[in-house]
């Protein structure tokens, strides 16, 4: 008899619950509150993808004046501070290099055809055959960041290692003592991209 009227309870519990459901479908109003509810939530959407790509549009213009001045005919040249990407005499980008290098993507990103090379250089200090070699491995680095997380193809980009070679500052005063500030400034891995003919993305 506890059986008969617990399945009886049932019955009536889905029943309420079914007519329930069925009411609330056949209401214009909740129709309208679940048509509603969906057009908020797309507009919702469209806001934030309207904002990403505001941001995105900002993030270019700003990695566009960071290198402006380094532009010229149909190249484009970003060089990078070595201290900035690596520890010194060490070849693994460091944590903090990865800013930097968001900023050199955005800028590939609008010469996806373009050819790239990625060079490294080295202060004075120390064996040439050294230097040749940690530039190497830095300009390797660097590619092998912006092909994993730049987006850049691997076909197109190429890395080149001068070493001490070609130094942008003195690495030594005029009488002979060392100059930091010098060394620093050739402690360098340059980016230089060949621009295609074809026109770069808005």
């Amino acid at each position: 008899m506890q059986r008969k009227a617990a399945w009886l309870f049932f019955a009536i519990l889905i029943w309420f619950w079914s007519a329930v459901l069925i009411s609330a479908q056949n209401d214009p109003q909740a129709v309208l509150a679940k048509k509603q509810g969906e057009l908020d939530r797309q507009r919702i959407e469209l806001e934030k993808k309207s904002l990403e790509l505001q941001q995105k549009e900002l993030d270019l213009e700003r990695a566009r004046q960071e290198f402006q001045a380094q532009q010229s005919g149909r190249s484009l040249s970003m060089n990078l501070s070595g201290d900035v990407l690596f520890d010194y005499d060490k070849a693994v980008l460091r944590p903090e290099a990865e800013q930097t290098l968001k900023k050199v993507a955005v800028v590939l990103s609008q010469f996806p055809e373009s050819k790239v090379t990625v060079e490294g250089y080295t202060d004075s200090k120390g064996a040439k055959t050294t230097n040749m070699q940690l530039s190497r491995e830095r300009a390797q680095s660097v590619k092998d960041w912006l092909v994993k997380n730049g987006g850049v193809i691997t076909t197109n980009i190429a890395t080149k290692g001068y070493g001490e070679q070609y130094p942008i500052a003195l690495n030594k005063n005029a009488d002979g003592s060392d100059n930091p500030l010098g060394r620093a400034l050739n402690r360098r891995v340059s980016i230089i991209v060949e621009k295609s003919t074809s026109t770069p993305r808005p």
